[in-house]
């Protein structure tokens, strides 16, 4: 199980956060909510079944923008000839359930939809996101066997769901920089 209550480092913004000079390490309550917090959540990401992670990364968008979100990895990456780095198709979860995670973002580093591919179909996947989402206002819509989930009050604006996918789109006014 995944222990959501060692998750304040991923939305706390740093008193130094993009100051010049100065780095979020330099700040003692970053430090302290970060180690050792940050290494035992992503672990137990990686290590956690499918029904929770999916859970869990719907709960991590839904009622605060994730500062820190970029440190959550369930994939490796290399740099190419260029130096630029890409993301291969090795997934580091331990079930090896999933592809590896897509993230776009914004010009300016902010998050515009996070997208798990699973491995095999997840007939399951619909109920966890309705139970994730069981304490927000939803209204669900059925469209080409995808069922979409728009979230009020939420830094999600809706989540897109097939039995082979999930993807969290992000209300661009609700990101925080």
């Amino acid at each position: 199980m995944i222990d959501r209550n060692i998750t304040a480092w991923l939305f706390y913004k740093s008193i130094y956060h993009r100051a010049i000079g100065r780095d979020k390490i330099d700040d003692p309550k970053w430090r302290l909510l970060y180690f050792p917090n940050k290494e035992t959540f992503c672990n137990q990401i990686l290590e956690s079944d499918l029904s929770d992670f999916i859970k869990t990364l719907i709960w991590v968008f839904k009622n605060q923008y994730p500062i820190e979100f970029s440190k959550l990895k369930t994939s490796m990456y290399g740099l190419n000839e260029e130096g630029i780095p890409f993301y291969e198709n090795i997934n580091t979860r331990k079930l090896q359930d999933i592809e590896p995670m897509k993230v776009e973002g914004d010009e300016f580093g902010g998050i515009q939809s996070v997208s798990i591919s699973f491995k095999d179909l997840q007939p399951e996947i619909f109920s966890w996101v309705t139970s994730e989402l069981s304490d927000k206002t939803i209204t669900t819509k059925e469209q080409d066997g995808m069922i979409i989930y728009t979230v009020s009050d939420s830094p999600i604006n809706f989540i897109e769901v097939t039995k082979d996918i999930i993807t969290i789109y992000i209300h661009q006014d609700k990101i925080v920089y």
